[in-house]
């Protein structure tokens, strides 16, 4: 029975019908060719070409039916229709910019992505090599290892030459080098085939440029610390001053149509703009912040899913509490539409209860599972070298982990007696290690763990070079001390933001109501208050998943700081509206 053609062939299909003359002149003109390769994509330029302007003019029917259907709906007034057509507009311009720039982001992500690995990479080649292992073997190895993920897809195109096309082993490096964007994967790979080929010494090449790497992550981890301070404040100035200024030009037009009355109704600015900045441009901006730190620091982290799988699941029930909250207080009739002044503090208590109730579960989560993993890295390299010395007197990697199960190893002592007591019964070493560090969210104990059990298992486990794993080690631990020890240092920038923008907007209108000489509209201060304290609300809460980010290099870590936020921006808020008596 044949095999039916996936979706994306007809799509594929009906875009070559349609574009394939002017996607032919799209691949050529942008160059397509190259940064598909680069990229490592397997499609072909033209192709892909099309299949972007096929996205693209859907995306343009989309938005063009959905401008219709908007304009002869209602009646809408004329800065809306304004704001419709430009964001209708933008959709497929996007659309068609992303797909031409995929290829050239995709072939960035590769190079940073790879590098991010590439010192463990050398770590686990050396290790190898110092353990008698062939460049074949090595390599099929890192193919299969689940701890690398970009390293694991370099290696699987080696293989794919090696099987498929039936290259040797160091043509296929050869190949997939010479087309990569890292020039540092680039160099060291095509230095490793040369040294085999020349038939020098291996070990000494790989363990030279293992240094040269170590060396100079340092230095790169000073500038991307840099690089992530510059992003951070950056997004200070945007979040803060920028989000200050709009809230004053918002409090100062709804002021102007408060303590006006009739004589300036006309005067002001329609209140659903206010509320799309807050709602949309703010919570934007905090995601585009987090996209680029994200792709700013190395990939040298295990995932967090729980977390966000704990926030997805209390999802319902924060809403459920947020309205709730209203209902108990006499404010359900907000959800209705209609504010009045003593709705205004009800109103911010129930999105704060709902955002508590959202961030609390996943913070717990985060907390329990990096409990137990302070300072591992610290402690990994004294126990691989008292392995070495251990192995020296020539009892088994096995038994060496039971001798070793009575020292005291800070926070791996719990880890290295379950790997004994796994061991003591008669499970292999591989699987005794994989059950004892299975719960612990540690990448970087993982990695060195699966390269032990690799050197001993293939590379026979001398003390030579489990001492030599345990040198690596160190000066891994002491990139990975050096990086997280800078990043807490800005965890307290956002917070700084969340101060100023906490009380500054209630201050503003205050200042703008209480020089009228006439007494202003209470509904409407009401509303214009809710409008700018929300505001501030939502950018304290990205503010806190920011800081959890840039502290712990996880978005997961970041509601923590996300829960401590809000409740300093709703307490100076109501503070701040109880000692100025606006309601």
């Amino acid at each position: 029975m044949s095999e039916r053609p996936s979706l994306t062939i007809y799509v594929d299909a009906i875009a070559l019908t349609l574009f394939e003359r002017l996607g032919r002149s799209l691949a050529k003109m942008f160059e397509l060719d190259k940064h598909i390769r680069s990229a490592g994509m397997y499609i072909h330029p033209v192709t892909y070409a099309c299949r972007v302007l096929l996205y693209t003019l859907i995306s343009s029917i989309a938005s063009i039916s959905t401008l219709i259907l908007v304009f002869t709906m209602a009646n809408q007034p004329l800065i809306n229709k304004v704001v419709y057509i430009v964001s209708l507009a933008l959709i497929p311009i996007t659309v068609f910019s992303l797909g031409i720039t995929y290829p050239s982001i995709a072939t960035s992500l590769r190079k940073l992505f790879v590098e991010s690995e590439l010192p463990f990479l050398m770590v686990y080649l050396a290790t190898m090599a110092k353990g008698g292992v062939s460049v074949d073997i090595a390599i099929a190895r890192i193919s299969e290892l689940r701890v690398f993920k970009y390293v694991r897809a370099e290696a699987s195109r080696v293989v794919r030459q090696v099987r498929v096309f039936g290259d040797d082993p160091l043509t296929a490096i050869e190949k997939v080098a010479h087309e990569h964007p890292s020039s540092k994967f680039r160099d060291v790979m095509l230095g490793y085939v040369a040294t085999l080929r020349a038939g020098g010494d291996v070990i000494h090449y790989l363990e030279t440029r293992v240094r040269e790497i170590l060396s100079s992550r340092i230095a790169e981890v000073k500038a991307m610390v840099d690089r992530l301070a510059i992003y951070l404040e950056l997004y200070i100035i945007l979040g803060v001053i920028v989000s200050l200024t709009i809230f004053t030009f918002f409090a100062v037009s709804g002021a102007i149509t408060v303590v006006g009355g009739s004589r300036l109704r006309g005067v002001g600015i329609d209140p659903t703009i206010p509320m799309i900045y807050n709602v949309v441009v703010l919570p934007t901006l905090g995601i585009v912040t987090l996209l680029i730190i994200h792709l700013s620091h190395p990939r040298t982290s295990l995932p967090h899913r729980m977390p966000y799988i704990m926030m997805l699941l209390t999802l319902p029930i924060a809403v459920l509490s947020s309205l709730a909250t209203l209902v108990l207080t006499d404010s359900w009739h907000v959800v209705e539409g209609v504010l009045m002044p003593k709705d205004v503090k009800p109103v911010l208590i129930s999105v704060t209860i709902g955002l508590v109730v959202l961030s609390l579960p996943p913070w717990i989560t985060y907390s329990i599972e990096r409990r137990g993993t302070k300072g591992l890295t610290r402690y990994l390299a004294d126990f691989l070298r008292d392995l070495s010395e251990v192995r020296k007197s020539g009892l088994s990697p096995e038994k060496c982990f039971i001798v070793l199960s009575e020292r005291s190893y800070g926070s791996l002592t719990v880890i290295v007696r379950k790997a004994a007591s796994a061991l003591a019964i008669g499970l292999s070493l591989d699987r005794a290690l994989a059950r004892s560090v299975s719960k612990v969210k540690d990448w970087f104990l993982a990695v060195i763990f699966r390269f032990l059990v690799d050197s001993i298992l293939v590379g026979g486990g001398s003390p030579e070079v489990i001492d030599a794993l345990a040198n690596f080690t160190q000066g891994l631990a002491e990139s990975e001390e050096e990086l997280r020890s800078r990043l807490r240092a800005y965890v307290l920038l956002p917070y700084f933001g969340a101060c100023m923008m906490a009380a500054s907007p209630v201050i503003i209108v205050w200042q703008l109501i209480s020089s009228s000489p006439t007494p202003p509209k209470p509904d409407a201060v009401a509303s214009l208050i809710l409008t700018l304290s929300l505001g501030a609300m939502i950018n304290s809460y990205m503010m806190g998943l920011i800081a959890g980010k840039v502290s712990s290099l996880t978005v997961a870590a970041g509601f923590k700081h996300a829960v401590i936020m809000t409740l300093i921006t709703i307490s100076t808020i109501l503070t701040t509206l109880t000692i100025l008596k606006i309601l």
